[in-house]
């Protein structure tokens, strides 16, 4: 009975332990959407602007280059 006990603990330690890991993945991956998402968004109302694809690839670069920039904003912000 205490044998079983034991590996039913350490089954549940594992089981929290990858629960932990799937839940940090989650966060990586929603965060990673999130940006995906923007960066979507930005290139399709670059492309309502600029009609040509020369044009296009550079109001892409100029919109990432902004998009870069507001990260960095960003981040010296929360430091």
């Amino acid at each position: 009975m205490v044998d079983k006990y034991h590996v039913l603990n350490a089954e549940k330690e594992r089981l929290e332990q990858v629960v932990a890991q799937l839940q940090s993945e989650v966060e990586v991956l929603k965060k990673e959407n999130e940006k995906l998402s923007t960066d979507n968004h930005y290139l399709t109302m670059a492309r309502h602007f600029v009609p040509n694809s020369e044009k296009a690839a550079e109001a892409k670069k100029m919109i990432s280059s902004l998009v870069r920039d507001i990260d960095k904003c960003i981040s010296q912000l929360n430091e």
